[in-house]
């Protein structure tokens, strides 16, 4: 499930409230145990004869069948799985007590589906059927919102030519699809799997860089499904120490970033017990990072989280940004092991909290996207921000600079503070997801990770 991105005006940052944040996708039977995924290579698929050019929430003239297809092929090529498209007369997603073994994707306006967005606007969910004892999937079905609306309540619709103020049905499908395989959501921002969907115009631009997976999806799925031979493996538990005790983080975003380009190649969270688990990662050397979160989401799921019990300052957010690992070894067909205690001040209530980003003149929750060679002027918003000086500003990239005299400053009525800086993109800088770094006169860190989306040449 995707919810709707705020988009806000810089004279207006708080003006509008981020909608709420319910589980990123539905387990039919509670969250399982297990990494669920499915028992075959080959997974057909149902396309309801609802998803047509004319469906209800849909602008005339999208080319919808090659919105699917294309979705379908990006997850398909990654994790060596085949779908097998065929077309159906059902219009509603299976109820929670019960699937029928058929994986659906709808956009039908019946009271089924309806009844799934009845907790807040989303673009689209997917509810999953599986198996308790060994995580098999047997059913995934995906329902598209027909009546998407913006945080405002205006009406909106999809499309798939980047339609100003439309959401993108590609981007949709493909993050959807992604919870149909399995996966919950990821806590980079530039990822697929991010909780997060903007609509076309958001900084100025279309927003069609989640039709792309990231190398965070693509070893995330991979991990799942394979391969995974000649990859290494990073586990670990996270700990807070608490009046002597050592207590386990539950739900803490780890990430790996590759130390030579800076771009963010894998990541995962901890569960209940503090462990976490990433595999399927590409033998080299990394940077590890750990942060707090800001927000629950939709993998919360997986780790154990109730979206409902989630409260600001309890649990994960209880602690401040640390890089835990400058140089972690990740060797072919091996273990690596990597733990963490936090001990004072890093197991204190994080004082910097920066909540949104953009560009153009609006702050947002997606990554901004920019090109190879250019200088793109970045906005930062939150908590704790007028302690930021220009030295403090970086990202994790030798490719990418930050001017530090072009450090500004501005606060606003009722609102946290807001910086603007600008960097520059190197010529040569690889695909990927950057990480922007934030540390305070006090010296604590703080980062956006995945902020940057450097996308492809053509």
């Amino acid at each position: 499930m995707r919810r709707p991105n705020p988009i806000l005006a810089l004279m207006a940052m708080l003006a509008c409230v981020t909608a709420g944040y319910p589980s990123s996708f539905e387990f039919a039977a509670g969250a399982s145990e297990k990494q669920t995924k499915w028992p075959t290579r080959t997974i057909q698929i149902s396309i309801s004869n609802s998803l047509t050019p004319f469906a209800q929430g849909i602008k005339q003239g999208s080319d919808v069948a090659g919105a699917i297809r294309r979705a379908l092929d990006s997850w398909a090529r990654v994790a060596n799985v085949a779908f097998v498209e065929v077309s159906s007369n059902l219009q509603s997603i299976s109820p929670t007590s019960a699937g029928d073994g058929v994986s659906l994707i709808t956009i039908a306006p019946t009271p089924q589906n309806l009844a799934v967005f009845s907790e807040g606007n989303n673009t689209a969910r997917t509810r999953m059927f599986y198996d308790a004892v060994t995580g098999a999937i047997s059913e995934a079905d995906i329902v598209i919102n027909p009546f998407p609306y913006s945080v405002e309540g205006t009406p909106l619709q999809f499309s798939t030519d980047g339609s100003f103020g439309t959401y993108d049905l590609e981007s949709t499908l493909a993050h959807e699809i992604g919870h149909l395989l399995g996966l919950g959501h990821s806590g980079v921002i530039g990822s697929t799997m991010q909780a997060s969907q903007g609509l076309n115009g958001t900084y100025g631009l279309a927003a069609v860089t989640e039709r792309s997976l990231s190398d965070v999806d693509r070893v995330a799925i991979r991990e799942v499904y394979g391969p995974c031979e000649n990859q290494g493996l990073v586990d670990g538990k996270v700990f807070n120490s608490v009046d002597g005790r050592l207590l386990p983080i539950n739900g803490a975003h780890i990430w790996l970033e590759d130390s030579n380009s800076g771009r963010i190649v894998a990541s995962g969270r901890t569960d209940l017990s503090g462990a976490f688990r990433i595999g399927c990662i590409p033998p080299a050397t990394y940077r590890a990072m750990i942060e707090y979160l800001d927000r629950p989401t939709d993998s919360m799921a997986l780790t154990g989280v109730s979206a409902g019990d989630y409260k600001f300052g309890v649990g994960g957010r209880a602690f401040r940004s640390v890089e835990i690992n400058t140089q972690l070894q990740i060797a072919a067909d091996k273990t690596t092991p990597l733990n963490y205690v936090f001990v004072p001040p890093q197991n204190a209530l994080p004082l910097l909290n920066p909540r949104f980003l953009g560009t153009n003149g609006e702050l947002s929750t997606i990554p901004v996207p920019a090109g190879a060679g250019t200088k793109v002027t970045l906005q930062v918003a939150g908590e704790g921000l007028d302690q930021i000086p220009g030295t403090g500003l970086s990202v994790s990239s030798p490719f990418i600079t930050v001017d530090a005299a072009s450090l500004t400053l501005q606060r606003f009525a009722n609102s946290p503070p807001m910086i603007s800086f600008e960097v520059t993109v190197g010529a040569n800088v690889p695909a990927g997801d950057y990480s922007i770094r934030l540390q305070s006169n006090s010296g604590e860190v703080a980062f956006l990770a995945g902020g940057i989306t450097v996308n492809p040449g053509p």
